[in-house]
């Protein structure tokens, strides 16, 4: 019941008689980059169909060694994939090579026809101005292929803790009651995870967010960039669609701050 509610409450629209969902999208650089959507992904995948676009296999993260003989590349995929599989997101690759992806025509062009297919009523991007290059590329390659694509979905920005700069989230997710599922499916990138340091890192700035909404007290939030203000009266957000109601869901919704 408490399903059929939350999916009621979404946009849908049929497709071959069958309910379809608003679908959601986000483009991460590299496996793991996907951990800012975790809890806003385990909060609403009975309402967005997830989907994620995958721009490298993150096969330098381990080394040289593991990208030359393509142990890494292998370990990753096989993570993200399970990691996907977890949230219930449907994955696709750009098949770009990490440390030299470009915003190029051709990788643009083709991320525009995969957009331009899933036709997203959201789309999630690297916020652009970061230190690591792969993300700033993959930011703009975003907004390039909605351009090519000629799609206007509402566009919001991640981010990358300690890589971004000047990121100021004007919205927020409460992901108190998800935050230590988040955490198991962070040790789930196990390549990664080593001594600990992602999930601690992860941690402190969902705490930090809980306090920077003004939301929650001692709870754990999920921030966000708007790529432009939602304007009053037109129309509800996503994040709009995910306010607490009476299907019990803790999620919330702030505008930005003055």
């Amino acid at each position: 019941m408490k399903k059929k509610m939350l999916v009621a409450a979404a946009a849908v629209c049929m497709v071959g008689g069958v309910l379809a969902k608003d679908r959601v999208v986000v483009v991460p650089a590299h496996p793991d980059d996907l951990i800012p959507c975790f809890g806003t992904c385990l909060l609403s995948k009975d309402i967005f169909e997830w989907h994620v676009i995958e721009f490298t296999h993150g096969e330098r993260g381990l080394g040289e060694p593991g990208y030359l003989d393509g142990s890494t590349k292998k370990i990753r995929m096989d993570e993200e994939s399970a990691v996907c599989k977890a949230l219930g997101a449907q994955l696709h690759w750009l098949d770009e090579i990490d440390g030299e992806a470009y915003a190029c025509r051709e990788t643009c062009e083709r991320l525009a026809a995969l957009l331009k297919e899933l036709k997203p009523r959201a789309v999630f991007a690297h916020w652009p101005v970061d230190i690591h290059g792969d993300h700033a590329m993959a930011g703009v390659a975003v907004q390039k292929a909605l351009f090519l694509a000629g799609l206007s979905p509402e566009l919001y920005f991640i981010e990358q803790e300690y890589q971004a700069k000047r990121f100021v989230p004007d919205q927020f997710v409460d992901i108190t009651d998800v935050m230590e599922r988040k955490c198991e499916l962070i040790r789930m990138y196990k390549c990664q995870y080593r001594d600990g340091g992602i999930e601690r890192r992860k941690c402190a700035i969902a705490k930090a967010n809980g306090m920077h909404s003004m939301l929650l007290a001692g709870g754990s939030a999920e921030g966000f960039m708007s790529f432009v203000q939602p304007l009053q009266g037109q129309g509800k957000t996503i994040f709009q669609e995910l306010q607490p109601s009476r299907t019990g869901a803790r999620l919330r919704f702030q505008g930005a701050r003055p």
